[in-house]
């Protein structure tokens, strides 16, 4: 019998087929929520802001590196990020990160990896929205989650609705593919979005 969370209309899409590999031993909504448990106005990160990347998303880009991840996908490349200890990582105000992502020059986007960025969806809300208005960045999102699979009535879909892109679905060791553009396993997609919409998939 399907899982209660399958059946809910307002996880599931109607309209878009579920990647492979879209049920991990947790209930999707376990895996966002509870938030990460940080304080209002800061986010914790799991590493140094980034600059000139190339393989994050188009063109050069910041990336953020967040805390934090309970997917636990086998042959992830960044173990280290999983844990929720409070004493990993570190914390820092969000008005922080603004700052130094206002000294970055030549930079087209933003992207945030991890670690699971829907963990800290309330921060990088704030920081998705500040890249747009402010720095007129394109923001991008990496999730071990499933699209259709987030809820609609969290902080982690009002991020999503803030995103132009999202790559989903968890790393499957077995379908790993280093020929993947931005990707590493064969199941995950680049979902272009508009408000939260599919408007293509590669």
């Amino acid at each position: 019998m399907p899982a209660k969370e399958d059946l809910d209309p307002n996880t599931v899409s109607r309209t878009h087929k579920a990647a492979d590999g879209a049920h991990s031993g947790e209930p999707q909504y376990r895996l966002c929520d509870p938030q990460l448990d940080v304080p209002d106005g800061y986010i914790r990160l799991s590493g140094d802001l980034e600059r000139d990347s190339i393989v994050n998303g188009p063109g050069l880009r910041a990336v953020l590196w967040v805390q934090g991840c309970r997917q636990h996908c086998p042959g992830c490349q960044n173990p280290e990020t999983w844990t929720e200890d409070p004493t990993i990582g570190v914390t820092v105000p969000i008005e922080k990160v603004k700052d130094e992502l206002r000294k970055l020059k030549g930079q087209t986007g933003i992207t945030f990896c991890g670690g699971e960025p829907m963990l800290q969806a309330k921060a990088l809300l704030d920081i998705a929205r500040f890249c747009k208005k402010e720095l007129g960045w394109n923001v991008w999102s990496f999730t071990g989650l499933v699209y259709e699979r987030i809820p609609r009535d969290t902080v982690a879909w009002e991020l999503v609705k803030e995103l132009d892109a999202l790559i989903d679905g968890p790393f499957i060791l077995s379908q790993r593919d280093l020929t993947m553009k931005f990707r590493g396993s064969r199941n995950q997609r680049i979902l272009h979005l508009n408000n939260g919409e599919i408007e293509s998939i590669e």
